[in-house]
């Protein structure tokens, strides 16, 4: 029986010890998060749109999780205080692109987050710095026939909030409109249509590339890590990852191969 005793302890000690996959949890928020059904189409904005996306890439991994944005947006309603403070501090990221660090830390406390990603998106022109709607400037266009060469400009920023320190930041340029530079819709199924095409973008390139690059940043490519739960306690999110992390490479994406550029327009890509 002592023989069986002393096998089975030996066995024991001869096994690995139980690992833990880590888990991190990022706050989500793009800039226009609290307007909702704000433009004539009543269409999500643009950075609602890709952050969507975002967080079903991450809670799919199931190695990243974020609330949904409604839950956020509930979370915020239910504090006057942490509204307005939200909607100050992106309102300063989306103007100029200007990033309130202590700002972020207190609303990244309220989620139990120690990494907030923000997500603006807006309808720009190389003549003017003003940051227009993407469905306003669709509207413009379509009522006052304009045409003009506008862009939809999105940039987004992983902040490590125990640090202060921003751990990835990432901007993308698409051409909105035809050759011809029209942005139009002449009637409800053509503005519809925009917002396909706009989902499309986000699915196939931003909002996937968003959240494959912020992923790299917590798990490189050339490493899995697998830690004790104890080593992550009170852990800043900047210990886990390494600035040579290697970029990722959207075109490599065989789904995003076979779309075609041309539905999105002009794209460069900043990684």
């Amino acid at each position: 029986m002592k023989y069986l005793i002393k096998i089975f302890l030996l066995i024991t000690l001869m096994l690995p010890m139980r690992a833990y996959a880590v888990t991190f949890n990022v706050l989500v928020l793009p800039a226009d998060i609290l307007n909702v059904c704000n433009n004539y189409y009543c269409y999500d904005e643009a950075s609602n749109i890709f952050a969507e996306d975002v967080i079903e890439n991450f809670n799919s991994s199931k190695r990243i999780i974020s609330p949904s944005l409604d839950s956020v947006r509930a979370k915020l309603s239910a504090n006057q205080n942490l509204k307005t403070l939200t909607v100050n501090t992106l309102r300063k990221y989306n103007r100029a692109n200007n990033i309130d660090m202590q700002a972020v830390k207190n609303i990244s406390d309220v989620f139990d987050a120690k990494s907030v990603l923000l997500i603006s998106s807006a309808a720009t022109t190389k003549k003017s710095n003003l940051r227009r709607s993407i469905w306003e400037v669709l509207d413009l266009s379509s009522r006052f026939d304009i045409v003009y060469p506008y862009e939809l400009e999105t940039n987004a920023v992983l902040i490590d909030t125990v640090n202060g320190l921003v751990m990835w930041s990432g901007n993308y340029h698409k051409k909105l409109g035809n050759n011809n530079s029209e942005f139009k819709a002449k009637n409800p199924s053509e503005a519809a249509l925009k917002l396909e095409q706009l989902d499309m973008y986000s699915k196939a390139i931003v909002g996937r590339s968003i959240a494959q690059n912020v992923t790299l940043r917590f798990f490189p490519k050339s490493s899995d890590p697998v830690i004790s739960p104890k080593s992550t306690q009170n852990a800043a999110p900047s210990s886990f990852f390494r600035m040579n992390a290697p970029t990722l490479d959207v075109f490599k994406s065989k789904e995003i191969k076979g779309q075609n550029e041309g539905d999105f327009g002009e794209i460069i890509y900043g990684l």
